[in-house]
């Protein structure tokens, strides 16, 4: 069996696929329950860690919010992002959304809403993949059961 075969191709596209598909429903789910839980606060950014890749940097910024019980709560940075406008800055203001029961789990409002959408996206893409080596497959003959 070769490496470049198109039945492993399919086969890893179709694996990456429902991977892929199983992360957006588990990050939607999860998304879905925090939104339906949360509360919404203004927060300002109180540092931005960057890390410089080579000509690309990915930003990891900090924030910090008031939330209904009267405390100042600080987010760390979850997730670092490449962006591909202005990068936020110290002072920007953000809204948060912090779960009630815990202001100490907190996310910025725009990945609250970003990241099932690009997980699901990545999904559609791989089992998209799948099915086009899938139509190649049998549109050649080529058997994708091991002989």
């Amino acid at each position: 069996m070769s490496l470049f075969s198109v039945r492993s191709w399919c086969r890893a596209a179709f694996a990456g696929g429902i991977g892929l598909s199983i992360v957006a429903l588990g990050s939607g789910a999860y998304f879905l329950n925090f939104r339906l839980h949360s509360l919404v606060a203004t927060g300002t950014i109180t540092s931005v860690e960057v890390d410089r890749d080579g000509d690309k940097n990915l930003y990891c910024p900090h924030f910090r919010f008031e939330a209904a019980d009267k405390k100042t709560y600080t987010g760390a940075c979850r997730v670092w992002e490449r962006s591909a406008s202005e990068p936020l800055s110290v002072g920007a203001v953000v809204q948060i959304r912090y779960r009630s029961t815990d202001p100490n789990d907190a996310w910025r409002e725009e990945q609250v809403q970003g990241y099932p959408h690009d997980a699901a996206i990545a999904g559609v893409f791989g089992l998209g993949v799948g099915f086009a080596l899938l139509w190649y497959a049998r549109a050649r003959g080529i058997p994708l059961k091991a002989s």
